[in-house]
């Protein structure tokens, strides 16, 4: 059993006179996980409905109805995990496959990625293919902190030759995705021994396979998710999935800080 706690902090320098979130910090419960219980709690701000999306994800729409210089929007739970060897199944939502095999604004090929793709590892199968894939993003970037931020896209994170796993997914989102497959964004919590608390949430790619259906590979650590991961949603890419967006109307400046914690 899995216990999360994600604590998402806003501090505005001015009480805008309006703010909305878009949260997806939900996970469905699946043959990889049960979702033995779950809340969102919210102190500044109020929820105002939930609904699923076009990917099938679990989102809430949580609106300021008070001026206020502080928003926390907490999510916890506890949840039962299984390895299922990274196999997540059959599709799971109503949109075609041929959509997640486009380009997005995040995984849009340029002269990096096609340098990359130039170079990508030959296999006849479709898994040993792309495991080598996923060998071959993280030996041509490196993982490295810092270097990035969440609207960097696939060209820039190659061409910078470093990145962090939402830099890893997006580059091999787009490769897989020139190759012929079906391929999407997943965002979660990776629970290890190691690493019991995060600032943010972890990302990994899911490939639809034919036989298999929706298989999963963490790139940054080069393995398929078993017991120790948890997903919150899926999407073409970190836009559909971010954890909390949001807008606000108003003056003054915003700070935004996040807290993962797990046992």
């Amino acid at each position: 059993m899995i216990s999360i706690h994600h604590e998402t902090h806003y501090q505005y320098s001015k009480a805008p006179v309006q703010s909305v979130q878009r949260l997806h910090l939900t996970p469905s419960s699946s043959d990889a996980q049960q979702i033995k219980h779950w809340q969102i709690d919210l102190e500044g701000t109020d929820m105002v409905f939930s609904c699923r999306d076009h990917h099938g994800n679990i989102v809430h729409i949580a609106a300021q109805n008070t001026q206020n210089t502080d928003i926390k929007i907490t999510a916890s739970g506890k949840v039962e995990t299984k390895d299922v060897l990274g196999v997540a199944g059959r599709h799971d939502n109503f949109l075609p496959l041929d959509l997640y095999r486009q380009e997005t604004d995040y995984c849009k090929p340029g002269p990096a990625l096609r340098k990359l793709e130039a170079k990508m590892p030959k296999s006849d199968e479709d898994i040993s293919f792309l495991h080598d894939l996923s060998a071959y993003v993280t030996d041509q970037v490196t993982y490295q902190k810092a270097k990035t931020n969440s609207q960097t896209d696939a060209e820039f994170a190659a061409a910078q030759g470093s990145g962090v796993c939402q830099d890893h997914v997006h580059i091999f989102l787009t490769l897989a995705r020139r190759k012929g497959f079906a391929a999407r964004y997943v965002s979660g919590y990776l629970v290890t021994p190691a690493e019991l608390a995060h600032q943010a949430t972890h990302a990994w790619a899911e490939v639809h396979v034919k036989g298999l259906g929706w298989v999963g590979f963490d790139i940054s650590n080069g393995i398929s998710p078993d017991q120790n991961y948890i997903k919150l949603a899926s999407g073409f890419d970190y836009r559909d999935v971010q954890p909390v967006a949001g807008m606000r109307f108003g003056d003054g400046t915003e700070v935004m800080t996040t807290e993962v914690s797990s046992q």
